[in-house]
């Protein structure tokens, strides 16, 4: 039996290239991170803000289904259909001072959190990318091109595909 085993070819496994970061470079790896939750976080927050006055609204006027709203927040809206010729109409109520208040300010969140996150998402690839060149270099026969301040890099293989981090943020390897 043992004969057997020994005689079965052996799959080599790849060996994975690893970063180590510094103290500096986990400490900003761990900020940027909670960034990013903190931001999806909060975007979802707004959204979800945003969807229940929309919910609350649509009830409360349940006869105009598709109800939206104007961007200068003194409207609401539903297209209607009331001509055999297909000629739409619009069914309109005006927001209170109260309502367009509220509108405006849960709308000014929820795009204020969505930049939020996307800025986010950005410093942490950013981030990612300086410490591949930082570590490993830029590559001129292949791998990922991406733009990092405003310059057009490329990520060696297999580096890329993004990384990963132990949670102490203190090595990193590539995702794919």
């Amino acid at each position: 039996m043992v004969c057997l085993f020994l005689s079965l070819p052996c799959v080599a496994q790849d060996l994975a290239p690893v970063i180590r970061l510094s103290t500096d470079e986990a400490t900003k790896a761990k900020h940027l991170a909670q960034d990013v939750v903190d931001a999806k976080e909060r975007s979802a927050k707004g959204k979800s803000a945003w969807e229940q006055f929309h919910q609350t609204y649509q009830a409360a006027h349940a006869d105009l289904p598709g109800l939206r709203f104007s961007e200068d927040f003194r409207l609401a809206f539903a297209i209607v259909r009331s001509s055999p010729f297909e000629v739409r109409q619009v069914a309109t109520i005006e927001l209170t001072a109260d309502e367009r208040k509220k509108l405006e300010a849960l709308h000014q969140e929820m795009t204020a959190s969505e930049q939020s996150q996307k800025q986010a998402k950005k410093n942490w690839q950013d981030f990612q990318y300086q410490l591949v060149v930082d570590h490993v270099g830029t590559s001129s026969t292949g791998g990922a091109t991406v733009m990092l301040a405003d310059k057009q890099i490329t990520i060696p293989d297999p580096w890329g595909a993004g990384l990963a981090f132990t949670s102490d943020f203190r090595l990193a390897f590539p995702r794919s």
